[in-house]
């Protein structure tokens, strides 16, 4: 059970020193998800990589999944919707935030669950900005409202 106190300085949420978030990367590019393991892995959290669709949906079938997965849409998969529908199916309750070239895909109604969407770029600042924010933002939410993810998959086509 993650425990929390509140940091008077800093405003943010944070768990006990032995108990660090894990966030899976998914990323196509070997290089990509190195780097964002390394960046991640800076800031304090526990990084797992994957490399496909397949790779994702077997770690969040493990009896530990991860607290956020940061997704880019451009993953080898059968359909990147049907990756995020299998995603929120087995996960409800973890953010997904899309980081991706792809910008067609903001604003598409199979994503709106998604908790942030960041552009890709050489500079991951915004993304290890946005990572924080939302881990503080939704587990701190769901601590004190009990509140969990999306919504109902289980009937979408």
């Amino acid at each position: 059970m993650r425990k929390w106190c509140r940091s008077s300085s800093t405003d943010f949420v944070v768990g006990f020193m032995s108990d660090k978030f894990n966030i899976l990367v998914a990323d196509r590019n070997r290089h990509v998800r190195e780097f964002l393991q390394r960046e991640l892995g800076r800031d304090g959290y526990r990084v797992e990589v994957a490399r496909d669709g397949r790779e994702v949906l077997l770690t969040l079938d493990n009896d530990s999944p991860p607290d956020l997965l940061v997704l880019d849409l451009d993953i080898p998969c059968e359909g990147v919707l049907e990756l995020v529908k299998q995603i929120y199916l087995r996960a409800p309750e973890m953010p997904v935030v899309i980081h991706t070239l792809l910008t067609e895909f903001v604003g598409h109604p199979e994503l709106q669950c998604a908790a942030a969407f960041v552009e890709k770029s050489g500079d991951t600042d915004k993304l290890r900005t946005t990572v924080r924010m939302v881990l503080q933002s939704w587990y701190e939410t769901r601590r004190d409202s009990g509140a969990s993810g999306c919504g109902d998959f289980s009937n979408r086509t």
